[in-house]
């Protein structure tokens, strides 16, 4: 079990990462536009910082407000997201392929008193802040709107004329139960639980593990992050060849992508040293073929969740190894239980990973009772991941205790899915499974379902799969889309009690697999 390494200073965030920039050049460009070349350099990104501050405290946010993001990748979220920090406030970055109804749901959960979108983004912003009440006046974009729907952040909430204030000051107590980041993790209850709390950034910058290398790591560093708005294999090549990125925080599916697609061996990559790769599994022979076609880099696989903010495991390339998930992190306690009885189990024995740490969240704003499921009476974190270690402290994920799809990298909750296809009104009873894509390496979420003999008759079953898919499809984000399909079963299983058996579910999925396979 790990011990607390050395005491660690709490302070803001914020005035955390403009003191870890102090003594660097200013004309240093923190972060560039990948497609535009554009980029904030130190200088404007600590003047925009402590600008925005002051513009927040003009417009009337207080301390303790959140305000919510909700666009595609931009290099101005980072002075955003440290402005913010900086006043005491919360960010709360949302997907930005989220629908209206979706988007609603975090800003209702997180308070949300000033909403920044995107020009793309903006009817859906709009809708949802309307139907929550958060005036119009509250809403802004990250960049100029060709249609002048609402004003840019940086000319209205900016004014180099007022005087800029610094980061607050924080007492240790303040700094320990002051939320910075209100994350949306996949839960397992229904709806999204909000969470108090030369770089290639390619990942999506509202997910916690594209925040963490692009922000957290990058900033201290001294690193400039290339952002992407939005990620294609092309334009990952690109970047990486105009700017000679050295370091790639990926998911499995890109290096599957960087392994097949042909593209790939039209540009020069060379420069690429360390690729960290999370938020999904990836098989060690994709380790191994990633690093054999691209020599000189290396590819180190971890793990972490938004829960812990969000890293939990290292590799360091020295002792890497393809099929670990790593070490756990120095600042952290951990330990590896029977989850039947909460007793450790002994080294090399399987169970749930749990883990303490100054990186580990407050809890589930407004939802006490999955605070209180996640986070136990001493104080551990449990993962809901099956784990094992061996004698040189290298983790292995072996199962998963949650009932999470992984998609790509992005977190489903197959209660949030059937609370949509509940609605839908050709079905009668659902539920949701996560079945593997051989080809895309990943999970896909599958529904079966049964359906309303009162509406759906014997001449409409045929096409009945395809409607209810598109009818799904057309109201959740894009990660959350059924692209395992709609299978039509006569009865979904449940116990006595009425609850789900989606274990059962998926050995329904697996005998029709089977019987498929043998008629072949």
């Amino acid at each position: 079990m790990n011990m607390y390494s050395k005491q660690y200073e709490f302070t803001n965030i914020a005035d955390m990462m403009l003191g870890n920039t102090m003594g660097r050049p200013e004309h240093h460009p923190m972060f560039i536009d990948a497609d535009t070349g554009e980029s904030v350099t130190l200088y404007r990104f600590r003047l925009l910082i402590h600008h925005l501050h002051a513009g927040l405290k003009r417009f009337g946010l207080q301390r303790g407000d959140t305000v919510c993001i909700y666009t595609p990748n931009n290099i101005y979220m980072a002075p955003i997201y440290f402005g913010v920090m900086s006043a005491g406030m919360a960010i709360s970055p949302a997907n930005s392929s989220y629908v209206a109804h979706e988007l609603q749901h975090q800003l209702n959960v997180g308070e949300a008193k000033m909403l920044i979108a995107h020009p793309s983004t903006l009817d859906r912003a709009l809708e949802a802040a309307a139907a929550i009440g958060l005036p119009r006046s509250s809403v802004f974009s990250i960049v100029r709107d060709p249609q002048q729907r609402v004003p840019c952040w940086l000319e209205t909430l900016i004014d180099f004329t007022q005087p800029s204030l610094p980061p607050i000051r924080l007492t240790h107590e303040e700094s320990v139960n002051t939320v910075a980041y209100l994350c949306f993790s996949g839960g397992t209850t229904g709806r999204n639980p909000s969470i108090k709390k030369m770089i290639l950034g390619a990942l999506p910058l509202y997910h916690f593990g594209g925040i963490h290398r692009a922000f957290t790591l990058g900033i201290p560093s001294g690193s400039t992050t290339v952002i992407m708005e939005k990620y294609t294999v092309k334009g990952a090549c690109e970047a990486i060849q105009r700017f000679k990125v050295t370091d790639f925080q990926t998911a499995p599916p890109i290096i599957i992508q960087f392994l097949n697609n042909p593209i790939v061996n039209s540009y020069d990559l060379s420069s690429l040293r360390a690729l960290n790769v999370g938020a999904a599994p990836i098989a060690a022979n994709h380790v191994t073929q990633f690093e054999k076609k691209f020599q000189g880099a290396t590819l180190l696989n971890t793990y972490g969740m938004s829960e812990a903010s969000p890293g939990i495991t290292y590799q360091q390339p020295e002792w890497a190894r393809p099929d670990t998930i790593g070490r756990i992190a120095p600042f952290m306690k951990y330990k590896i239980i029977n989850p039947k009885d909460g007793n450790e189990v002994k080294l090399g024995e399987t169970g749930e990973l749990c883990l303490k740490g100054p990186n580990v969240m407050l809890g589930y704003k407004g939802n006490p009772e999955a605070t209180a499921e996640a986070i136990d009476t001493e104080g551990w974190l449990h993962s809901g991941d099956i784990c094992k270690e061996d004698k040189d402290g290298n983790i292995f994920l072996v199962d998963r205790i949650k009932e999470l799809i992984k998609y790509k990298g992005f977190q489903v909750a197959p209660a949030d899915l059937e609370s949509v296809i509940f609605d839908c009104p050709y079905v009668a009873d659902n539920v949701v499974i996560g079945i593997h894509d051989k080809q895309q390496d990943t999970e896909i979420p599958l529904a079966f379902v049964v359906l309303d003999p009162k509406v759906v008759t014997l001449n409409e079953q045929k096409d009945i799969q395809l409607k209810i898919q598109a009818w799904v499809n057309e109201r959740v984000a894009n990660h959350k889309r059924l692209r395992g399909g709609v299978v039509v079963i006569d009865k979904i299983p449940r116990n006595a009690a009425g609850k789900l058996l989606r274990r059962e579910a998926k050995e329904i999925y697996n005998k029709q697999q089977q019987q498929r396979s043998s008629k072949l």
